[in-house]
């Protein structure tokens, strides 16, 4: 099983190392409590990391409509052939099942906890990223959304009498 997980800086992969480990859902935020403990339940097995904030804007917007983007769908093309997919969004995870026959997209109380681990332990499971270096693109991001939901109507203006 791999878990798909979106971040500020670009998608991740992760590969459960041991499924078996993966059938008592109350135990498994204990494996994730040490950075070492958590790599022996998942390991990074691919990082698509965003080119600039314009790319990582595009993403985020089809993700939140629950769309993949061209590029996360090249992503799960090139490195999930013939695997159980873990998604955070069910509509997501249709979408994607919908684009790429071959993949079987789950959303279960197992694949919420992998993420709250995942979540906790990022930048160690994550090498390329650092703790100094996701608040910024977070807080960019965050702001770049914003800006892009905001929608301004005209007939709300209010006049001056």
């Amino acid at each position: 099983m791999l878990v798909l997980f979106e971040r500020p800086a670009g998608f991740a992969l992760f590969k459960v190392l041991d499924e078996g480990n993966l059938s008592k859902v109350e135990d498994l935020s204990k494996e994730f409590t040490t950075s070492d403990s958590a790599r022996k339940v998942v390991k990074l097995n691919a990082f698509s990391k965003f080119e600039n904030t314009s790319e990582a804007l595009s993403a985020a917007t089809l993700l939140i409509d629950s769309k993949p983007s061209k590029g996360l769908r090249k992503f799960l093309e090139a490195h999930c052939e013939g695997e159980t997919l873990g998604v955070a969004d069910s509509k997501l995870g249709n979408a994607i099942k919908e684009k790429l026959q071959q993949l079987e997209c789950v959303l279960n109380n197992v694949v919420m906890e992998l993420m709250r681990g995942l979540r906790s332990q990022l930048t160690e499971l994550i090498s390329s990223l650092a703790t100094q270096d996701l608040a910024p693109m977070s807080l960019g991001l965050s702001h770049s959304l914003s800006r892009y939901k905001l929608k301004f109507s005209p007939d709300k203006v209010n006049f001056l009498l």
